[in-house]
């Protein structure tokens, strides 16, 4: 029975620690857009890890912010939100939230 243990919270512990986590790509791709690239470029390279929601972006004065709503395998602890800003329909900067 205790064999069983051990060997049940090593499998859990595998697959918990296994999933790739695609947090830190997801951050270093958004910093590296460029200033200025039109929403419809900055979705047509969005990477397959990730969701937006281009459908109801949040909207501050001339600004327009979408959230990333997945990013596969994370597990972010601080429960971050990450934002893409766009004013004119062009990309301006990534903000993030608590």
């Amino acid at each position: 029975m205790k064999c069983y243990k051990i060997t049940s919270i090593l499998i859990f512990s595998f697959l918990l620690f296994s999933c790739k986590n695609y947090y830190n790509e997801t951050i270093e791709w958004v910093d590296t857009l460029e200033q200025g690239i039109s929403i419809e470029n900055v979705q047509n390279i969005q990477p397959n890890y990730i969701e937006i929601d281009w459908k109801t972006p949040q909207i501050f004065n001339n600004q327009k912010w979408y959230l990333i709503t997945k990013i596969k395998g994370n597990n972010d602890m601080l429960g971050m939100s990450n934002y893409l800003v766009f004013v004119n329909d062009r990309y301006q900067e990534r903000i993030s939230k608590k």
